[in-house]
């Protein structure tokens, strides 16, 4: 039974049936280019953000030197009124070099945000430990700069230097006031917080008259303009990829930044309307966006990267996706970049694991950029 129980037959109903209507599989496009134009300004549309442009004044904070890398701080202006951090990875040698935005997850753990990718001398063992679960352990940014990459890393918002800061509920108080700033268990109790206020912020996002992702993304975009800005970056070689809600992000960054030449999706693939009954539940609220599936599914949304390469990786015991509706997504991709002329240029692989981002999937993701960016 699905998890809405008897409202389930009304909400079914109003979902499209058959090929959305916007979708290049469509009888009436022909040309990938001029759907891609089309399709990206109503996808904008259902963002709800498009803040007016700013300076991103750069500030830089702290620079370490280490055998195959320099990392870098920054702060940048992403919208009027924000600073957001940002963590730069520079390989050693001569550039220019290719770049890679990288995206981090969600994890129902807000209090780290861009450091699950970075990893640091004399990190806290909770953040080891949670790379582990999610990453086999790899620091994907650290892992990239030794290969070549020149990496930027920013705290999405609503995590890391950028989380929710509200006096906990009455309940938490006690224990608040017993655990130790910065132990495990004070930053247990932040992201319990945080998750049990995640409905409120976006409930106030879209009476503000903005969409979550639509935040996300442009935060993304605004990181890509920092990085092309760097003389190390060769600005024909830029791509990006994520995990989990990273993944989503890496979609919407491939499908609306045009200067993004190759696109790595890990554990967010499915057609939409398979999610429906029992898996809808299961996601954060930074992953909606209204109105979409009227004439888009998710896989055409990564299809608006074409004809550049995407690689989507996806594991068959993922609990946050159903299998069936990875597969129709897959198929669904596939004939997109078959219409499009450009079959070669999608891989899309299904490991037997559950959802994560293991060191098998990254061998399969570096040599996807190795072959579509350079780098080693």
């Amino acid at each position: 039974m699905a998890v809405t129980g008897n409202l389930y037959p009304f909400i079914a109903r109003q979902a499209p049936q058959g090929a959305p209507a916007l979708s290049f599989l469509q009888d009436r496009y022909t040309e990938i280019e001029a759907w891609r134009a089309e399709v990206r300004e109503y996808l904008r549309s259902l963002l709800l953000f498009a803040p007016e442009a700013v300076e991103l004044g750069p500030e830089l904070t702290d620079h370490t030197d280490y055998d195959d890398y320099v990392i870098q701080k920054w702060y940048v202006t992403p919208s009027p009124g924000e600073r957001m951090p940002l963590i730069l990875l520079l390989p050693r040698g001569d550039g220019p070099f290719p770049a890679v935005v990288g995206l981090h997850d969600h994890g129902a753990q807000y209090y780290f945000g861009k450091r699950k990718l970075v990893a640091e001398e004399g990190e806290p063992a909770m953040l080891t430990q949670m790379r582990q679960r999610g990453y086999d352990g790899v620091p994907i940014a650290n892992e990239l700069a030794r290969r070549g990459y020149v990496v930027a890393v920013i705290d999405a918002f609503y995590f890391g230097e950028r989380r929710l800061s509200v006096p906990p509920p009455p309940e938490l108080q006690p224990e608040f006031l017993l655990a130790a700033e910065g132990s495990e268990h004070w930053i247990d109790l932040l992201d319990r917080v945080s998750a049990a206020m995640e409905s409120t912020v976006a409930k106030s996002l879209f009476w503000a008259g903005v969409t979550w992702p639509g935040i996300l993304v442009w935060d993304d975009m605004r990181t890509v303009d920092f990085l092309l800005t760097r003389p190390e970056v060769d600005p024909a070689r830029v791509g990006c990829i994520g995990l989990s809600m990273g993944g989503m992000r890496a979609a919407l960054l491939g499908a609306l930044d045009p200067r993004v030449s190759a696109t790595g999706i890990v554990g967010w693939m499915s057609a939409l309307t398979d999610m429906l009954p029992e898996h809808a539940g299961l996601h954060s609220w930074c992953n909606f966006i209204p109105g979409l599936t009227r004439v888009l599914d998710w896989p055409d949304v990564a299809a608006l990267h074409a004809p550049n390469p995407l690689l989507v990786l996806q594991g068959s015991q993922d609990a946050l996706f159903p299998l069936d509706g990875f597969q129709k997504a897959a198929a669904h991709l596939r004939a997109v970049y078959a219409k499009a002329g450009v079959p070669g240029r999608l891989d899309i692989r299904l490991f037997d694991l559950p959802h994560a981002f293991t060191r098998d999937m990254q061998e399969v993701a570096w040599s996807f950029f190795a072959k579509a960016l350079g780098g080693r």
